[in-house]
């Protein structure tokens, strides 16, 4: 059973709020169901709801249709809310001579009317909101205080809003755990980093594809990403944050501990909920359609009398403004025999042969700010040692060049972090850092003026 939302009253103080939680993984489950609406507002919820069925609520008026009539078809402790022509349901509370515990679980089924105990979450939310209020019972401080020990139970007992606890006695041994954990948290964050909390939000993009240089071969490139969120945050707290882009981002993928793509936010524009552990977290991969990567080029092969020839030019787009950490090209050349000498120009490059001396590795570690890189050379291999490999399609002139980027501080899509954005629950000072980058995994450049393999 998952928590959409759980509120807790204090009775002696005009029913006032006096502690809310939205576990934003189980709105993300539950965005995908056809029944889904969006939860309201804590005040609207639960205005609605005192007015609708607490007794005491209203002494003026001694008969109330929704409260009193016998055609009624909600029973306490099992309600339904209708809120600005959306029916919210169902919603579960309990009392106690203090407290007013509400909770909103998550249905796998949208059938309603058919007795509630068919429906597991209803009994598993209402044992939650009874075994809480034992819990309350014993905090010895007032609730206001007792804020984040309050958060800190919620994450062990319904990590995400899942609740992993099926009786009191399990409960009581969760919350004297939950209760371990934050001291044992508190104490590392302590010896850790006597400052702000981190969170760490990096965005990862990578294209791999092939360059055919041909009109009857239409080149291919797939463009992915990855958003990656790490925080040293005291481990019940909620994280959001908005991503905007400028092009269209298809496949959203979210990842264990969420990433929800909020379709009441602008276009173009991802806007996240998470609570996340010490470990980094995969938020959502997701992928995205571009005209072209940030570089392309010729590759050109031809025998010579000793040898082969080749000349490669890597085009840059000064447009997409990438600053390069390093680039590496590794041009194979099997079912040749060893190599046996290269030359190559500009002597500037960076060129030499692996240990089986059939490839050629070209890097340049920080390549200059320019519109153009092209390197010529020659190659002359010992035909007598020559021995089959398991790529039978390059020999003569067919050949191809593997080409390898990466840019720091850019992303092919466009994809940023919205400045301003990041938010925490419970609020708390902490320090941000952000990275992105661009990583080209494999772009295929074949030899323009010999034979290609359609992959």
């Amino acid at each position: 059973m998952r928590l959409r939302r759980l509120l807790v009253l204090d009775r002696n103080q005009n029913n006032s709020l006096i502690f809310s939680r939205t576990f934003y993984v189980s709105e993300a489950l539950t965005a995908g169901s056809e029944s889904y609406c969006t939860l309201p507002e804590d005040s609207k919820l639960i205005s609605t709801f005192l007015e609708k069925y607490l007794p005491e609520a209203d002494y003026t008026i001694k008969f109330k249709p929704t409260r009193d009539s016998c055609d009624r078809t909600d029973w306490a402790p099992v309600f339904s809310l209708l809120i600005e022509d959306k029916l919210i349901w169902p919603v579960v509370f309990i009392t106690t001579s203090k407290y007013i515990l509400i909770g909103v679980p998550l249905m796998s089924l949208a059938l309603r009317g058919a007795d509630y105990i068919a429906h597991p979450e209803i009994p598993a939310a209402i044992e939650l909101l009874d075994t809480f209020a034992n819990f309350l019972k014993t905090l010895s401080a007032e609730l206001s205080t007792q804020q984040f020990e309050m958060d800190d139970v919620l994450n062990f007992v319904a990590p995400y809003g899942l609740l992993t606890c099926t009786s009191v006695a399990n409960f009581k041994v969760a919350m004297s755990g939950a209760l371990s954990l934050k001291a044992s948290s508190t104490d590392y964050l302590q010896s850790t980093a006597k400052q702000a909390p981190v969170i760490s939000i990096s965005i990862k993009e990578t294209v791999k594809g092939v360059i055919y240089n041909r009109k009857r071969n239409e080149d291919k490139f797939d463009f992915t990403g990855v958003v990656l969120l790490t925080s040293t945050l005291p481990v019940a707290t909620d994280v959001s944050a908005n991503l905007v882009t400028t092009l269209d981002i298809t496949h959203v993928v979210p990842g264990d501990k969420m990433g929800k793509f909020n379709d009441t936010v602008a276009e173009n524009r991802l806007q996240i909920f998470l609570t996340p552990g010490y470990d980094t977290t995969e938020v959502f991969k997701y992928c995205f359609e571009q005209v072209r990567p940030p570089i392309s080029g010729t590759y050109r092969v031809m025998a010579s009398k000793q040898g082969l020839d080749f000349t490669l030019d890597l085009r840059f787009f000064p447009e997409q403004k990438m600053t390069f950490d390093y680039i590496e090209v590794t041009m194979p050349f099997p079912n040749r025999g060893p190599i046996t000498s290269h030359s190559y120009e500009p002597q500037s490059s960076s060129v030499h042969l692996n240990r089986k001396k059939e490839k050629l590795i070209w890097k340049y570690p920080k390549p200059p700010v320019t519109e153009k890189l092209s390197i010529h050379g020659s190659i002359v291999f010992d035909g007598s040692k020559c021995a089959p490999t398991g790529h039978p399609q390059l020999i003569d002139i067919n050949a191809y060049a593997d080409v390898k980027f990466k840019c720091s501080s850019a992303t092919m899509s466009k994809m940023r972090l919205e400045q301003g954005s990041v938010t925490v629950f419970p609020t708390t000072k902490f320090k941000l850092n952000y990275t992105s980058e661009s990583v080209g995994n494999i772009l295929r450049i074949w030899n323009i003026l010999g034979e290609v393999q359609e992959n």
